[in-house]
């Protein structure tokens, strides 16, 4: 079985890591990157707190979970179907009980990123005499892995049920499916293509805003929720190079489209606003008097120009992410410290003015590096 256990390793383990490499350097720079050092095990013993305080917020975190894992068997079943390795078939000869042992090993490899944050979870559930939350929170794991092992098993000794799990999930698909304008492109491409990275952005949004409004309601810290709040605009920066490099890349034929810049420009603030939409339902649900509802659409209104900021970024940096994320950290400085005047309607009005500025003096002379 060892042969057999490296070789797997191999081919899905060490080939998911590979090819996903962008993802979780991504998500290292969200959880660790951004924090700085010393108050790092703080940041995070306030993020699982906040979780086993809230209900809600540990259903997000499971569902965050889930659809890593989702991510993982998905995975494994498209390279089992591909030709290159129909050899895998070749392990219906291993016994039943080997094969879901091979396979559960392989999963929790797969699974391990999370697994291994679930256990300092569990630790803290446990300090915190919050014994039954340890408990469900433990299953929930073996309930993954276990799920995952048993879709790999069946997709290399029963594949029909792959194939029909994929029909019914296709049919379903098309059944809800909406027909998009041409300024749905880069929306439809962030919820479809780029799902998992859209998640992560906004689980890890969420998390910081339920520390801001629920764990630390009553005490609501202005500075506190100001500095969570040029985060979130931070892990949004990944979500704005995808749809500049797709609308640069795949959308490229519409340079040559008779579209006016302000168009264009426009395309990107819709497509911002769409995806900053649960910030704004979160903040507006959970309010509770902290905030005036003007400053938290004014609020949303800065998320949006922000990103739109970023988009000129990028365009300057040639699509550079060395050069667009020290810019980004610039820009971080320059917004909290406006933010930090007071004059909330002007720091948008300043920072729309830029952002517009800088898009128009560099659209036209984007040259891809």
């Amino acid at each position: 079985m060892k042969p057999i256990t490296i070789f797997l390793v191999k081919v899905l383990v060490k080939q998911f890591y590979i090819i996903n490499a962008g993802f979780f350097l991504f998500l290292f720079f969200l959880f660790f990157g951004v924090v700085n050092g010393g108050t790092l095990i703080t940041y995070h013993q306030s993020l699982i707190l906040g979780m086993l305080g809230s209900p809600i917020f540990m259903a997000v975190v499971w569902a965050a979970w889930l659809l890593y894992n989702v991510k993982c068997f998905l995975f494994c079943t498209s390279t089992i179907k591909t030709a290159e390795s129909i050899y895998l078939f070749s392990l219906k000869a291993i016994s039943k009980v080997n094969q879901l042992l091979l396979y559960g090993f392989i999963c929790t490899l797969l699974y391990l990123p999370v697994l291994l944050y679930a256990v300092f979870v569990v630790y803290m559930a446990i300090k915190k005499s919050m014994l039954l939350t340890a408990l469900l929170v433990s299953v929930y794991q073996l309930l993954m892995i276990t799920i995952s092992t048993i879709v790999v098993y069946n997709a290399i000794n029963h594949n029909n049920i792959t194939n029909r799990f994929k029909k019914i999930l296709d049919a379903v698909t098309a059944a809800y499916s909406i027909p998009i304008g041409y300024k749905g492109f880069l929306t439809a491409h962030i919820f479809h293509s780029k799902k998992m990275a859209f998640a992560v952005v906004k689980i890890f949004s969420i998390l910081l805003l339920s520390v801001s409004f629920i764990r630390n309601g009553d005490s609501f810290d202005a500075d506190f929720f100001s500095i969570f709040f040029q985060l979130i605009l931070t892990a949004h920066a990944m979500l704005v190079f995808y749809c500049v490099h797709f609308s640069e890349t795949q959308l490229q034929f519409s340079r040559n489209l008779p579209l006016a810049l302000p168009s264009i420009a426009s395309i990107y603030l819709f497509t911002y606003c769409i995806l900053l939409l649960p910030e704004l339902v979160f903040m507006l649900i959970n309010n509770h008097g902290n905030l005036p509802i003007m400053h938290i659409i004014i609020l949303y209104g800065t998320a949006a120009a922000t990103l739109f900021l970023y988009t000129g970024m990028l365009y300057a940096s040639g699509l550079n992410m060395e050069r667009f994320m020290f810019l980004v950290f610039i820009s971080f400085i320059m917004i909290f410290f406006l933010q930090k005047s007071g004059h909330h309607f002007v720091t948008l009005l300043a920072i729309i003015s830029l952002a517009a500025a800088v898009f128009k003096s560099h659209y036209y002379l984007f040259e891809k590096e």
